[in-house]
């Protein structure tokens, strides 16, 4: 059909605009829309009207002119989506020195093999933050960036993982060299925490190996593998220690620390840890070296009973205006061990306080576990017996002749009396510490900050994919957590860079996999539209902090979420069709701006 639009031109004159069109319905049921299928310009403008519109006209009547010009077929390779979203997580990489440390390793080893170490590790790296999955499916999607061939073969990633295992030590000690110099980092004191991680197996490996049956964070029955880590107070990770899955948390402090001071070559180390790593092995070898801790406290049982007078004593506690907390500080004297396994004194201040909002929160989760109980003791199926359990019982026996009592019956109940005492203990925390001169608010500061590493644990575990663990033997293993750790360190560095704006890393990977483009013929790119996830409306809650409603808002959250990350990255590239030599120019202006 031809088209004639009456527009009014610069100089005021109104012409006629010849286009040739098409009649489409986008969608079912949907209203009809028009496509131009040609432009052939105006009609005043035509040195012979009458034979420029049977042109026109004999165009429209050939039925060919209305087929897809396009001579471009599927799997052919001309249509493929590649991304350029890794060319940020990439830009992070490079400034680490990643490539030059694992050069300079491989030519000391006099590394001879035909394939790249450098580029399988980097490959490894970039796509655990982009699409983790085993190494298998990994090296299937090395065609799918932009700008990138790796070429690798999968027995070659494998025997590169050897190596990896081989420089996992020296390469966390290059990291934290680049990031003193780019960021700064102050380890004046560190976060420690300790997680494991599953592997789909039937049996454990034997004595000697990883792979071994634990106390699972999962409560799982798979073999784990224990991982100690340590961050920094800015949240970026120092150092990552493996350990077999049955080694207590306790047990991985004290070599892990160790090694820190010393490879790290720190005079002391403020060490901030939850109460599963606090035993008074690890305290006393904290002191014994010069250095510090913060640490939890258990409350109840026999551990914390030292406590529990003046816990309960309201004088001495500092309250809030309304009520809803309290605090009491004293400094409190213990005895410990020496080196030489002599008893010593030494004094540390003791912080308990009470939330109303933490009492709240564990009474309700009290009740939520005595209403189970309740309907486990008139119900059996709630206590299905597994490991252990399954073959052990219970038997009644005389106390003082041992004789096994017959004709006996075990009835269920809930244990109401228990639940009334541990109420006693709801909403109180206790931390102590043996830095003398933090008051209640700073030994507060210093301990919240624990929460950075509970969340880089959650980032493995979840955006990362670090479990369950598709390799075997413990040199790969072991290169898998290499990876997993720099893959993590980068995602931390971009947040950082971010500041007070910093998206979530699921986030940050969202839209860095949005971005994604087509290389057409004649050296032309076409870039997708970043986006695909409606935004919700913010608002200021009671901390003056933004937070999302229920209302959805005009706006994309992935298109805004790019932005955000060409702004850190000192880039502003909108362009849906560019030449490639543009398309390269703006490659090359990513960078990490601290």
């Amino acid at each position: 059909m031809i088209k004639r639009d009456k527009q009014k031109a610069r100089d005021g004159q109104v012409k006629t605009y010849i286009r040739v069109v098409e009649g489409y319905r986008p969608a079912p049921d949907q209203p009809p829309k028009q496509r131009t299928i040609k432009s052939f310009g105006y009609l005043e403008d035509q040195a012979d009207p009458i034979a420029f519109m049977r042109m026109v006209e004999a165009f429209d009547a050939n039925p060919e002119n209305r087929e897809h010009p396009s001579s471009v077929k599927m799997y052919t390779g001309e249509n493929i989506i590649q991304n350029y979203g890794y060319k940020f997580l990439e830009a992070v990489y490079q400034d680490l020195g990643i490539s030059e440390f694992i050069s300079s390793y491989l030519e000391k080893k006099r590394f001879r093999g035909d394939y790249s170490i450098e580029e399988i590790f980097k490959y490894l790296v970039i796509n655990r933050m982009l699409n983790p999955d085993s190494n298998r499916a990994s090296v299937q999607r090395q065609n799918a960036f932009y700008g990138w061939k790796p070429e690798l073969e999968l027995p070659d990633v494998y025997r590169a993982m050897d190596y990896m295992s081989d420089f996992s030590t020296a390469l966390q000690l290059h990291l934290d060299k680049s990031i003193k110099t780019m960021i700064g980092r102050d380890l004046k004191y560190a976060f420690y925490d300790v997680t494991n991680y599953f592997f789909e197996i039937d049996f454990p490996d034997a004595d000697g190996e990883l792979r071994k049956r634990g106390v699972s964070k999962e409560h799982r029955v798979d073999p784990i593998v224990q991982m100690g880590l340590f961050i920094d107070n800015n949240g970026l990770p120092v150092s990552m220690s493996l350990f077999p899955g049955n080694t207590s948390d306790t047990k991985t402090l004290q070599p892990v620390m160790k090694e820190l001071k010393k490879e790290y070559k720190l005079e002391k180390l403020i060490v901030v840890a939850d109460k599963g790593l606090n035993s008074s092995a690890n305290i006393d070898y904290i002191c014994q070296n010069g250095d510090g801790y913060v640490v939890s406290q258990v409350l109840r049982g026999t551990k914390g009973k030292r406590y529990h007078e003046v816990m309960f004593d309201e004088s001495g506690y500092v309250s809030n205006k309304d009520g809803t907390y309290k605090y009491k500080l004293f400094t409190e004297t213990y005895t410990g061990l020496n080196k030489d396994k002599g008893k010593e004194t030494r004094q540390r201040q003791t912080l308990i306080y009470w939330s109303k909002a933490e009492a709240d929160m564990s009474k309700r989760k009290r009740e939520e576990k005595l209403s189970l109980a309740d309907r486990a003791s008139r119900n059996n199926a709630y206590g299905i017996k597994k490991g252990v359990q399954e073959y052990t019982k219970e038997i009644l026996v005389d106390k003082e002749s041992g004789e096994i009592l017959d004709n006996t019956r075990k009835i269920s109940a809930v244990d109401y009396e228990k639940a009334e005492k541990d109420a006693m203990f709801d909403g109180y925390f206790c931390l102590i510490t043996s830095e003398m001169d933090y008051d209640a608010s700073k030994i507060r500061e210093v301990y919240s900050g624990l929460w950075k590493i509970e969340e880089s644990f959650r980032i493995l575990k979840s955006e990362l994919d670090a479990r369950p663990v598709h390799v075997s033997t413990k040199k790969h293993i072991q290169a898998h957590f290499l990876i997993c750790f720099v893959a993590l360190l980068i995602l931390r560095m971009t947040q950082h860079a971010m500041g007070k704006e910093a998206l979530s890393s699921e986030r940050i990977v969202r839209a860095l996999n949005a971005a994604n483009c087509k290389v057409k013929r004649g050296g032309y790119v076409d870039c997708d539209d970043v986006g695909g996830s409606m935004a919700f409306v913010k608002r200021k809650n009671k901390k003056g902090e933004l937070v999302d409603t229920l209302v959805f808002s005009p706006q994309d959250e992935i298109a805004q979420d790019y932005k955000l990350i060409q702004k850190t990255f000192g880039t502003d590239f909108y362009e849906v069709e560019s030449k490639q030599e543009a398309f390269t120019r703006f490659i090359k202006k990513i960078r990490y701006i601290v």
